[in-house]
């Protein structure tokens, strides 16, 4: 029973040497949390636009359609999408076509992906500028859904919260790319 709990302490040595699985820091407790939490809401937020949407349905078959319901579906669908572009970004589970990069060495790959992180952290950057600017102005001036004269605001806030977390994803990547590319 003792060699058992002897190689259990060797095994988490080894992996911390290899780096497999390091103690959890404040930083990665905080992300987890936030992942959570994100998902939780996104969630929410996908199931208030399917029931409102079903609803909607039954209720015109029964001549009595809910009002406003193409509104409140595309506003939880706004903040469905915000929450899944940093998260789909974070797991990489977006589409990447690497015909050529696969073919480089590891050391231009990584630089070549740094490269083309950088494009796109400069894009998301602007994007991201955009969002806030257009949620500040819906915010200031009021700005509704027309049909159920919801507020757009809080929304577009959202939305730019979730562009802001992509972005910062984004410039993770960028580092961990330059990392591999001068790793030797």
């Amino acid at each position: 029973m003792h060699c058992v709990a002897v190689r259990r302490e060797v095994t988490v040595v080894e992996e911390l040497a290899v780096g497999e699985k390091a103690p959890p820091t404040r930083a990665a407790s905080f992300e987890k949390w936030l992942v959570r939490v994100l998902l939780i809401i996104g969630s929410i937020a996908v199931i208030v636009m399917m029931v409102i949407i079903s609803f909607n349905i039954f209720g015109r078959w029964f001549g009595h359609p809910i009002l406003g319901a193409i509104d409140i579906g595309g506003l939880a669908g706004g903040v469905a999408a915000a929450i899944a572009l940093p998260y789909t970004a974070r797991e990489r589970r977006n589409v990447v076509v690497d015909i050529l990069s696969e073919k480089l060495p590891r050391r231009v790959k990584g630089f070549f992906d740094a490269f083309t992180f950088s494009l796109s952290v400069a894009a998301v950057g602007l994007l991201v500028y955009a969002a806030f600017k257009e949620a500040f102005y819906a915010a200031s001036y009021g700005e509704t859904t027309l049909v159920a004269s919801l507020p757009t605001s809080p929304v577009k806030f959202i939305w730019s919260i979730g562009l802001f977390l992509l972005l910062l994803v984004m410039i993770y990547e960028v580092v961990v790319s330059f990392r591999k590319g001068a790793a030797r």
